[in-house]
């Protein structure tokens, strides 16, 4: 057994069912009404009959012009898909000079206030010490109290100590 692969809302004579609750081209509420009379005030209009609410009982159905309606929802998604915000990433080292320090912070802030996701990372290089990576990580830190982190502590993997933050609100 195959189905047919659903291409979105059944339209005018895809609808199977013998009644439907129709909802004219203003959104006024009919009723409940026979499908081939939907079907029929449809093209009086020369709209399509759209099935809106097909788990509903009886279906929900609205005369609308039926390509603009799939403009409008392909314009929905495409706009839904550029809102995935992009997480930037700021490195730091044991001996960085201080207003290196305070460029980077201030730019990761900057990118937090616009509502992007912000991951600090202090990677140590050679012999560099453990514990003085963890101090200045540890002060370069106090400049975020203002933000929440989506970690709850730090994570250190090998060489690299990184934190993740997010915009309030």
């Amino acid at each position: 057994m195959t189905f047919k692969k659903s291409k979105g809302p059944r339209v005018n004579q895809e609808i199977r069912e013998p009644e439907v609750q129709l909802i004219d081209h203003e959104g006024e509420n009919l009723g409940v009404v026979k499908t081939e009379e939907a079907i029929k005030l449809a093209e009086d209009k020369q709209l399509d009959l759209v099935e809106v609410g097909p788990t509903a009982k009886p279906p929900v159905c609205k005369i609308m012009d039926f390509s603009k309606y799939l403009y409008e929802q392909k314009k929905k998604s495409r706009k839904s898909k550029n809102k995935t915000k992009e997480q930037k990433e700021f490195r730091f080292s044991p001996v960085i000079d201080e207003g290196d320090v305070e460029h980077r912070v201030k730019r990761a802030k900057e990118y937090l206030d616009k509502g992007h996701p912000v991951r600090l990372v202090m990677q140590k290089k050679g012999r560099q010490s453990m514990d003085l990576a963890k101090a200045v990580f540890a002060e370069i830190l106090t400049n975020f109290s203002d933000y929440s982190s989506i970690e709850a502590e730090p994570k250190r993997e090998g060489n690299r100590i990184s934190i993740t933050f997010k915009a309030n609100g």
